[in-house]
């Protein structure tokens, strides 16, 4: 009876032993179950963050577009001949009632103009026009009480003597490129004008009698 007993013991013992061991490995089971839903739930994260990558990609590429715009923008749409006819049709004159014209680029209060000049009788015109727009940017005309043509004055230096005297110190300069006018100047008569040429501009004064250089300057004009 003993021995049975013990046996018997000993059996229920193992079951008991058994028992435990599968109630652990269904436990471990689970819990390595709930590993795999932890690790799939990751990817979820790196999926929110994909559209903030996109947006960010959008970004980067509507900077290009911007600076195009700009570049467009500052390449000009007005030629010199439009704008001078702008000009002479503001102030109501016709190109060959005009005895001088100069257009040229300049840049005035952070933008590209045109400075329009020219004389129509005593008077001289001075326009400025945006080049972008073609708009009239400013205006005005004076009247010289001592404007003088060579004719009438009688100076012994002509016209076309004084513009051979500055071509022959301006390399490459054309007679067109000279904007000059017969003047008076403390009594004496001077032709005065000035020459704009690869980005320089020549300022001078020539004794209209004895075809003297009386005053001569040049200065870059920087873009």
């Amino acid at each position: 009876m003993k021995k049975r007993f013990v046996l018997f013991a000993a059996s229920a013992v193992i079951a008991a032993l058994l028992t435990g061991c599968s109630d652990m490995a269904s436990a471990v089971g689970q819990t390595t179950a709930v590993v795999p839903q932890m690790e799939t739930a990751a990817p979820s994260a790196d999926e929110t963050t994909a559209p903030k990558a996109q947006t960010s990609a959008q970004a980067e590429t509507a900077a290009p577009a911007e600076t195009t715009g700009g570049a467009s923008a500052s390449s000009g749409a007005v030629t010199e001949d439009a704008a001078k006819s702008a000009a002479l049709a503001d102030a109501g004159v016709t190109e060959d009632q005009v005895t001088r014209i100069r257009v040229r680029k300049d840049r005035d209060d952070g933008r590209d103009i045109y400075e329009v000049e020219f004389y129509v009788d005593q008077k001289e015109y001075d326009y400025d026009i945006d080049i972008a727009t073609g708009t009239i940017v400013s205006k005005d005309f004076d009247i010289d009480d001592d404007f003088y043509s060579a004719d009438a004055s009688g100076a012994a230096v002509s016209e076309e003597a004084a513009i051979d005297l500055v071509l022959g110190r301006i390399s490459g300069a054309q007679a067109s490129d000279v904007w000059l006018k017969l003047d008076r100047d403390d009594g004496r008569l001077v032709y005065e004008g000035e020459v704009y040429l690869n980005q320089t501009e020549y300022e001078f004064e020539i004794d209209a009698s004895t075809g003297d250089i009386l005053e001569w300057s040049e200065e870059s004009i920087g873009r």
